[in-house]
């Protein structure tokens, strides 16, 4: 190699070598953040997760995040608690799919006004019903922030997956009739329930200042 050449290939490599330095690092921000195990403790006892900040991103923008419309419907369990909730039926998110319903944050004084204005009340096999939102009630919904994820991965989590990407769990419940165990994570707000091979396994994320009310329908 010439010594004009050698200089030319040197000058080049130096001027890389400046220009990658001056640009900077994506920040863990910038960063997709849309793995069940990046959780992220936020201020005023949130999280973020999936790219939802739990308490404050409404639903309409996790729907253009994700790119999917849900299936958004208020449903009244057999104790009467009344919940609208957005349904996703597949969602493949960095190579992961899952099923996944969003609670929506509605106070009892609109729910109760949604339920009066329903399109149609279906009752579903466990006695619960569904409730066709009224369209304004659906803008509505779209508008207000998620406060729960429940995230049904389509793959059995084995448990030595489940501590190699969360980590050792601070607490785990087992549940007497069904034999489903609960590994909890208060500091993330996430409940792992884990039913075993062939059933589902659920992960259900909450604002961790929410963590309690979350396990305690598990405690003995």
């Amino acid at each position: 190699m010439s010594r004009h050449v050698f200089l030319t290939v040197l000058l080049g490599a130096l001027v890389l070598l400046v220009v990658g330095l001056l640009i900077p690092a994506p920040t863990p921000d910038e960063q997709p953040q849309r793995l069940p195990w990046q959780v992220r403790p936020v201020p005023d006892g949130l999280s973020r997760v999936f790219g939802i900040t739990l308490g404050e991103t409404p639903l309409g923008e996790a729907e253009a995040a994700f790119d999917e419309e849900a299936k958004v419907s208020l449903f009244v369990n057999e104790q009467g608690e009344r919940a609208v909730e957005a349904y996703f039926d597949v969602l493949n998110l960095e190579g992961l799919k899952a099923k996944m319903v969003l609670t929506v944050g509605v106070d009892t004084a609109t729910l109760d006004g949604m339920y009066d204005r329903g399109l149609r009340i279906a009752t579903l096999g466990s006695g619960s019903k569904r409730v066709t939102l009224h369209p304004d009630d659906l803008d509505r919904a779209r508008r207000t922030a998620i406060t729960a994820i429940t995230y049904m991965p389509y793959i059995d989590l084995k448990p030595e997956l489940v501590a190699k990407r969360f980590g050792e769990p601070a607490r785990r419940i087992e549940e007497a009739e069904t034999g489903i165990r609960h590994w909890l994570y208060p500091e993330m707000g996430l409940d792992i329930a884990l039913e075993g091979e062939g059933g589902q396994d659920v992960l259900q994320y909450v604002p961790p200042k929410d963590f309690e009310k979350l396990v305690r329908p598990l405690e003995p």
